[in-house]
């Protein structure tokens, strides 16, 4: 197995704590936390994608870390309002 797979599925495994923590905190940590996890999906999906060598991937990546970035920016402005 490539040691950049396992990278991304150790990626994986350690972003648990956080999803639990994602779903029970409170909510502006819930907001800091879906923007970490955000950044370690668009990580974990470059590390398999190179780690199988699989160069047309990357465009979800990609793709993924602009539209992610873009939707936490509207869940901060409606969690603004609501606080």
């Amino acid at each position: 197995m490539n040691i950049v797979v396992v990278a991304g599925a150790a990626l994986l495994v350690a972003g648990t704590p956080l999803g639990i923590v994602l779903w029970r905190g409170p909510t502006m940590a819930a907001l800091v936390i879906y923007e970490v996890l955000s950044a370690i999906t668009v990580v974990v999906l470059v590390l398999m994608a190179e780690g199988f060598g699989r160069s047309g991937e990357f465009e979800l990546p990609a793709l993924m870390a602009l539209l992610l970035f873009a939707g936490g920016l509207v869940f901060a402005r409606a969690l603004e309002r609501w606080l």
